[in-house]
Formats: structure tokens, sequence, C-alpha cells
């Protein structure tokens, strides 16, 4: 076992300093990958913090009295991409808006009082979408086929459903992002080790006519890449948790990744590097 870790020693210090510029640019991806991670994390906390919001508010006419509305409401229900749906009158929302704009409700109570009760806010109707189906381009379509009603003076598109479409988008940039990061650290530590296999290559035909088992030649590789990977993870991780504490004010109430998203950083990258070790081999060993 001591020699053939001397023997990993020996095959790692072949590549010299190219290891410290192949160990930061694993680091540079991994930062770049934890930074994806992050914001990720950040959009899928606030999703499910504001699950309980409708997805759309279409707002009714002031000539729409209640039951017109509800009747409206009862046919919009009917839709197949309508997971639920319910009615806010005009009441209803300038008694919310009175308690959730705090010191702005003050002003919009004075003001209708001036107005001789006059409401200023419209009734509405909470539309909910099944986040399966909660596409950009599906709301998006929902909502002109609501604008359609002549009852409907306009259609919003509240923050819950603006956070399913980013959480969305998320996914994608994270799974697109990893697949580049895999491409990105293979090619990184394949070329070290090939090159490093090239220098040390009249050496491993020594050991091979001196009758040295194949495990101990394979050694070598898979330990360089098991090396780098790790490594590179590890000392992105710590150069991305350096930057957000330092932006932890900008940042606010945003957590740093979980240690299950850490550790599969680092075991991603001691995987890739494995697998590349033992995927150079081959051509050497």
């Amino acid at each position: 076992m001591r020699y053939r870790f001397q023997n990993a020693i020996s095959h790692i210090s072949c590549a010299g300093t190219s290891n410290i510029m192949s160990i930061v640019g694993l680091a540079f991806v991994a930062t770049l990958l934890a930074a994806l991670l992050l914001n990720h994390s950040s959009i899928s906390e606030s999703s499910e913090f504001k699950s309980h919001a409708p997805t759309l508010v279409a707002f009714l006419k002031d000539s729409v009295d209640e039951p017109e509305g509800r009747k409206l409401l009862s046919q919009i229900e009917k839709s197949g991409q309508i997971l639920a749906a319910d009615y806010t009158s005009k009441a209803e929302n300038f008694a919310r808006g009175e308690t959730e704009f705090r010191d702005l409700g003050i002003l919009i109570k004075e003001a209708f009082a001036e107005t001789k009760g006059v409401n200023p806010f419209p009734a509405s109707l909470n539309i909910y979408v099944d986040e399966e189906l909660a596409t950009r381009q599906a709301l998006e379509q929902i909502a002109l086929d609501m604008k359609a009603y002549d009852e409907i003076e306009d259609v919003s598109l509240t923050g819950q459903g603006q956070l399913n479409d980013k959480l969305r988008n998320s996914e994608r940039t994270v799974f697109i992002g990893m697949g580049i990061a895999v491409i990105v650290v293979w090619l990184i530590i394949g070329s070290l080790i090939k090159k490093t296999a090239a220098v040390r290559a009249e050496e491993i035909i020594l050991m091979k006519f001196l009758g040295m088992p194949r495990h101990y030649l394979l050694s070598p590789f898979v330990f360089h890449g098991f090396f780098l990977g790790g490594l590179g993870a590890l000392c992105g991780l710590c150069c991305f948790y350096g930057m957000f504490h330092v932006f932890r004010a900008q940042l606010g109430a945003i957590n740093f990744l979980n240690i299950y998203q850490l550790i599969s950083v680092v075991m991603g990258g001691m995987l890739i590097g494995l697998f590349v070790g033992f995927t150079t081999q081959r051509k050497y060993v």
C-alpha cells in the first residue's frame, strides 16, 4: 500500500505547476455551479413561501356586480387549465389593500372618505393554475383567453406566477450548467492526466516489463483524477463561501447551500475525476 501511494504521489508531482492551474480552473467551474445552485435554492424557497398566492388575478370592470362576477367565475372554472378560482369583492380588496399597504393604507382610507365612499379597488377573480402546466407560454395564453371576456378589465400575473416561471427557468439553467460543468471538468482533468501519463510513458512501460500488477499501474491515474476533482471542487466552494460572506448584506435573507448540495458538488468532482483517470489509463496501462 505504501509503495502504491508513493507511486500515485510521484505521478501527481510529474504534472508540476499544471496541477495548480487545473485546480484553479476546476475551482472556477465549481464556483459558477454553486452560484447557480444558490440562485435556484433561493427561488425555490420563495416559491414555497408564496405557494398560497393565486397565479393570475383578473380585475373586473366597475359595471360588473357580484352576481355577474360569480357567474363569470363558474364559466372560467370549467376550463381544464384552471385548478381553482375564487371571487373577491370590491370591499374585500379595499380591506386587504388597507391592511397590506400599512402607512399607505391610511392615505387610501382618507381618500376613500373624501370621495364619499367611492371604492377605487375593483372586484377580482383569483385564478390558480396547476403548477405542472404553469409555463410562461401557458400563463400568457390563459391571460389572453380571459381578457376576451367583456366583464374583465385586465389580467395580472402575480408574484407566484412569476416565481413559478423563474423556478422552471432556473431548473433548466442548473441542468444545463451541470452538463457543461461535467464536460469542462472532464476536459481539464483528462488533458492533465494524459499530459502526465505521456511524461511517464517510458517509466510505465518499464514497470510493465518488470511485472508490476495492473492495479499498481492503474492507481496513479485514478488517484490523480480523484485528487484533482475533489480538491478543485472544495477550493471552489471555499472561494464561493468567502464571496457569499463578503456580500451577505447585499444578498439579504438568503441561506447558503445546504450540506447535501455541498457534498454533491465535491463528490461529483471526485467521481468525474475517478472516471477520467480510469478511462485515460487504458491507453497507457
